[in-house]
């Protein structure tokens, strides 16, 4: 093999075994800033901040808490 054709090949092993990153879902984006995910409305002192289940439910956040969204 020739030191051209052995750099590539080391290239993509390490390319292999570099993980590759998943986007962070939206429910575990909620459970981080502190709320939790609701189907229906957001109980009484909290208000919805976002998403949860791929945007099929709401991320309810109590109105004392502020931060991202």
């Amino acid at each position: 093999m020739s030191a051209k054709a052995t750099g590539i090949f080391l290239l993509f092993l390490v390319l292999l075994a570099v993980p590759q990153a998943a986007p962070e879902s939206d429910t575990v984006t909620c459970r981080k800033m502190k709320g939790e995910c609701s189907f229906l409305l957001c109980p009484l002192f909290k208000r919805s901040r976002g998403t949860c289940y791929n945007g099929r439910a709401k991320c309810c956040r109590p109105f004392w808490i502020h931060g991202r969204h």
